[in-house]
């Protein structure tokens, strides 16, 4: 697996969180951010695969671009999203993106000696995903704040694994 494809989707979903800090958006632009990022490393993913059809390549790898591009396609095509559909796509996004990292770090329990931050960014990613569905609306204005933090979390941990193996994040 190149690294410059996985560079390339961390700094994707950085952009999001970075503009989110900056700028104190509201949910409603965070929705259209977010969605605009996912769908183009959703494409990414796409062009990676399209060019390098012929190498091997990771399951979970087919399993986040199809991620990104059904989550991103169902956000900007419900007929009247609203922020709750919008924070339910994000945790059930973020909660399938916890799942791809538990599986892999207990799938690779003897392969590696980052299992265990697999295993924690997975467990982490879960539980974000679950405290995110059942936001209270009265703290309404923390959520895109949790939101970034979620953000630079997985990309900071895909970023941090990819440098540390120097290879796809993703155990085969």
């Amino acid at each position: 697996m190149k690294l410059g494809y996985r560079i390339t989707r961390a700094a994707l979903l950085l952009i999001p969180a970075i503009l989110i800090f900056a700028t104190h958006t509201s949910l409603e632009g965070v929705s259209i951010v977010f969605g605009v990022s996912i769908l183009t490393g959703a494409f990414a993913t796409m062009l990676y695969l399209f060019f390098h059809f012929d190498e091997k390549v990771n399951t979970r790898i087919m399993m986040e671009g199809l991620a990104d591009a059904f989550f991103g396609i169902v956000l900007f095509t419900y007929p009247t999203p609203d922020n709750q559909f919008f924070l339910i796509i994000f945790s059930v996004w973020i909660f399938y993106m916890g799942t791809l990292q538990l599986v892999s770090g207990l799938g690779s329990m003897e392969d590696t000696d980052y299992f265990w931050l697999y295993i924690l960014a997975g467990i982490t990613f879960l539980a974000v995903g679950f405290v995110i569905m059942n936001y209270s609306p009265t703290f309404k204005e923390s959520v895109p704040s949790l939101m970034a933090i979620v953000l630079v979390l997985y990309s900071g941990t895909n970023l941090y694994l990819l440098m540390k193996r120097k290879m796809d994040i993703y155990v085969s």
